[in-house]
């Protein structure tokens, strides 16, 4: 290095020449009729097209750090999914609640959870007393137009496998006889190990695949239901829960750009968890033990931070993994295990100082649940955080498929890989500045303007039940069903 040049400088030179190339050829091809017609392209639709491991086409090794890119910054703890998730708790107070009671009347846990998060208990009542029979109202009366979505919707989710039931001690080991494990054979390396089972992966049907060694502070204290687990119980985590494997599918771009209304989370769930069910079920043949945890509700863990772990991303904003490839486009699951790997490591490719200029997921979202401050502290680490609440209650305040999903529609990173995609990607990726984010954000909101967010609830809450994009012809049912005579 030149005695009169600072790492900075040569940074920014090396930046201002990918910058500089990526402009010049944009500007000589016509960066606007290129950028549709390649978003057209059924080859740009990363995921669909290959299960060959292709699609992971990101060179992540120049983007290896040592240290995953989140922030601990004091004492750590376990989620409690009894009560920290909602999917667990939601039901629970439905349940339990009484007007008369109140707090009182709840199981000892969830009492705890909402005395020291009281704004949590007004938007979970809000949801079982007020949004909850609006949906239904407005559902049954506007069904049609979102029968063809919720049809797709339903024969994704149909080839779901059964989920996990006993306790890891006996569903993770394969077992040639009752009491008798299976023959376990011996692996030539880590390194050819994890060769092996990323091939696997792809060949099972995922589009990405990382490996780590598992975090316990990413395990759940208390599990969710129906894993052969007493929830009642601090889980103590199995010694044989050494490493995590990570897989993960793309949701169909054409109607994941409708959302909320016609996008779906089943159907990247099924395959995702196709996926992981067959790679846990390969590690065992081998004599190991393998334990899927899997969308939707079937995990005993966090996936995102292991995601990171495993250098498939970074956690974005919206407080979902951002990868090169797919974006916040992505359904992860993973398989825990004992068979011995070479891991991956965590990459940073400038996804949080994009982060923090963006904030076009904030701008979506509806309920205002995404932040547009700074990062806080959470159980011991700093990270954004949303209101889990006030996201859960905007699913029930639209029609068609239920859920949102705008926050991973609308970040600029959920783009079909074409060449705009990667060549935008590459010039993030190496800006030591953060010169590009702003523009690119810029571009993002003058080329895909979006309703206005109110739009986006459904009619009785003053909303027209608005789509971030339109959705692809296959999926509006006033083009394939007759709807003159009412429906029989």
């Amino acid at each position: 290095m030149s005695a009169n040049k600072t790492p900075e400088q040569i940074n920014r030179r090396k930046f201002l020449k990918v910058a500089g190339a990526a402009s010049a050829a944009a500007g000589s091809i016509g960066i606007g009729i290129w950028s549709v017609e390649s978003g057209k392209d059924p080859m740009t639709y990363t995921g669909e097209e290959s299960y060959q491991g292709a699609a992971q086409y990101f060179n992540r090794k120049r983007f290896a750090v040592d240290v995953p890119p989140y922030e601990k910054v004091g004492p750590t703890r376990r989620v409690d999914a009894r009560t920290e998730v909602i999917f667990s708790r939601i039901g629970r107070l439905g349940q339990e609640w009484d007007d008369e009671k109140r707090l009182d009347g709840l199981s000892d846990d969830l009492k705890a959870y909402y005395q020291e998060n009281p704004e949590t208990l007004k938007l979970d009542l809000e949801y079982h007393r007020e949004i909850i029979p609006k949906w239904r109202r407005d559902r049954e009366k506007y069904h049609d137009q979102y029968v063809l979505s919720q049809a797709w919707n339903n024969a994704m989710g149909s080839v779901w496998p059964p989920g996990n039931t006993e306790p890891p001690e006996i569903a993770d080991f394969p077992w040639s006889a009752p009491g008798q494990l299976a023959h376990q054979y011996k692996m030539k390396s880590p390194e050819k190990t994890a060769e092996l089972i990323k091939h696997m992966a792809h060949q099972f049907g995922s589009t990405l695949v990382g490996i780590t060694r598992l975090n316990p502070d990413w395990v759940y204290k208390h599990t969710m239901r129906n894993r052969g687990i007493d929830v009642n119980k601090p889980l103590d985590i199995p010694e044989h829960w050494e490493y995590a494997i990570v897989v993960g599918t793309p949701m169909a771009w054409d109607p994941f750009y409708a959302n909320p209304t016609y996008g779906s989370s089943r159907e990247s769930y099924a395959k995702t968890r196709i996926a992981s069910y067959r790679l846990a079920e390969f590690i065992k043949s081998l004599g190991y033990a393998a334990r899927p945890h899997t969308p939707a509700g079937d995990y005993d863990l966090m996936v995102i931070p292991i995601a990171i772990d495993a250098g498939l991303g970074e956690q974005g904003r919206h407080g979902v993994l951002v990868t090169p490839e797919l974006g916040s486009n992505i359904r992860p699951a993973v398989v825990t295990t004992n068979i011995p790997m070479k891991t991956d490591k965590p990459i940073s490719f400038s996804v949080e100082e994009f982060c923090r200029t963006c904030k076009i997921c904030a701008d979506q979202c509806p309920t205002g649940a995404i932040s547009t401050e700074d990062k806080e502290e959470i159980r011991g680490y700093r990270r954004w955080q949303i209101n889990i609440s006030k996201c859960h209650n905007f699913w029930y305040s639209n029609l068609g498929n239920v859920g949102c999903r705008l926050c991973l529609t609308s970040c600029p990173y959920s783009r079909k890989s074409n060449w705009l995609h990667r060549g935008a990607l590459k010039v993030s990726a190496n800006d030591p500045i953060g010169l590009s984010h702003g523009i690119m954000t810029d571009l993002q909101q003058r080329f895909y303007p979006a309703p206005d967010v109110e739009e986006y609830f459904m009619p009785s809450m003053g909303g027209s039940n608005a789509s971030y994009r339109k959705p692809p012809r296959w999926l509006e049912a006033d083009e394939y069903i007759d709807f003159s005579g009412g429906v029989q």
